[in-house]
């Protein structure tokens, strides 16, 4: 979970934590979303 960390990296690229709470997910720039957790994506 990046987000508990203080920085993650990937191929040299700091990750971004997936939104939310709940999910672990690492976003960098070659994902695309939307991903789960962000706004109005309860429900999916």
């Amino acid at each position: 979970m990046p987000a508990a960390m203080e920085r993650c990296v990937v191929d040299d690229e700091v990750v971004v934590p997936q939104a939310g709470g709940f999910y672990g997910g690492w976003v960098t720039s070659r994902v695309v979303g939307p991903f789960k957790g962000e706004p109005g994506t309860w429900g999916w």
